[in-house]
C-alpha cells in the first residue's frame, strides 16, 4: 500500500487496485459488505473510514482472495468506482480480435 492506493497480487497472478482517494467518500462501502459475504479479505478500517486488508499481503495472494470480482462490481454500481481488477487472461487479445460488437471490457497491457 502506498498513500491513495492499495494494490494486492491474487493468486491467479493478477492483481486488485482500490483507489482509497475515493473510498474515503463513500458512504456505503460495497465492495466491504460484499467481500464479506464471500469471507474475503477486505474490511473496513473504522479509523480512516476506507478498506484494508483482514490478513497480509502473502496470505492474500494464497488464496485469501477468492477473485470473484464482486468488489469491483459493487463499487462500480453503488460505490465510487475505485476498484480495478487485472487478471492474467490467456488467448484473451485473440478473442477480443473476434467480437464483432462493441465489447464493454477493454485491455489493459
Amino acid at each position: 500500500m502506498t498513500g491513495q492506493m492499495m494494490t494486492f497480487e491474487v493468486c491467479s497472478g493478477g492483481r486488485i487496485t482500490i483507489d482509497l482517494g475515493h473510498c474515503a467518500a463513500c458512504e456505503s462501502k460495497p465492495c466491504v459488505a460484499v467481500c464479506a459475504v464471500q469471507g474475503g479479505p477486505l474490511v473496513l478500517d473504522e479509523i480512516r473510514g476506507v478498506p484494508t486488508l483482514r490478513w497480509s499481503l502473502d496470505e492474500v495472494k494464497r488464496g485469501g482472495c477468492v477473485e470473484c470480482l464482486g468488489c469491483q462490481l459493487e463499487c462500480e454500481l453503488h460505490g465510487r468506482q475505485a476498484v480495478t481488477t487485472t487478471l492474467p487472461l490467456e488467448r484473451f487479445g485473440e478473442y477480443m480480435d473476434t467480437l464483432t460488437e462493441p465489447a464493454v471490457y477493454g485491455r489493459e497491457w
